[in-house]
């Protein structure tokens, strides 16, 4: 592909002192309005809402799992 670009990304990451970090970037699709179809764009849209509501999801039942094991262990 010769034009590409990012849209969404989540990672979850790990420091040297074994603290974990979740990270999410999600593309800004209206700045993209004018080079792409409207049609494309409004596809983009719905797609980074969802991943948006997703990831938000991901990192809160990450984050509940590792505080109950901080407890349990």
């Amino acid at each position: 592909m010769k034009n590409e670009a990012n849209i969404i990304s989540y990672k979850v990451l790990m420091d040297s002192t074994g603290k974990l970090v979740s990270e999410s970037s999600i593309a800004e699709i209206d700045k993209m309005k004018g080079k792409l179809n409207p049609a494309l764009i409004a596809t983009l849209k719905t797609i980074t809402r969802i991943a948006d509501a997703e990831f938000k999801k991901i990192h809160y039942i990450i984050e509940n799992e590792l505080d109950a094991r901080s407890y349990k262990d």
